[in-house]
């Protein structure tokens, strides 16, 4: 059995260990389904002309694009901090 503090501790060791892996499975599967998307919308007339006139905007829709934007937020702000 052990001692409960113990227990615990690799309780919380094995919660943080799933979060890594739930973090890059949800990354996979936002990569597939962005990837899907952009196969869709690639042909589509009305998408090319959005992604002329507001790249940043239109390319947001995707969800791997919103992620590394607010990354790139996260990055900038620590910079700045510094």
């Amino acid at each position: 059995m052990g001692h409960p503090r113990l227990q615990a501790l690799t309780a919380k060791k094995k919660q943080k260990k799933d979060g890594r892996l739930r973090g890059i499975v949800r990354a996979i599967e936002s990569a597939g389904r962005d990837a899907d998307l952009a196969r869709r919308s690639a042909a589509d007339p009305a998408f090319r002309r959005r992604v002329q006139a507001d790249r940043r905007g239109a390319l947001s829709s995707f969800r791997a694009v919103k992620d590394a934007l607010a990354d790139r937020e996260k990055i900038q702000k620590a910079k700045r901090k510094s």
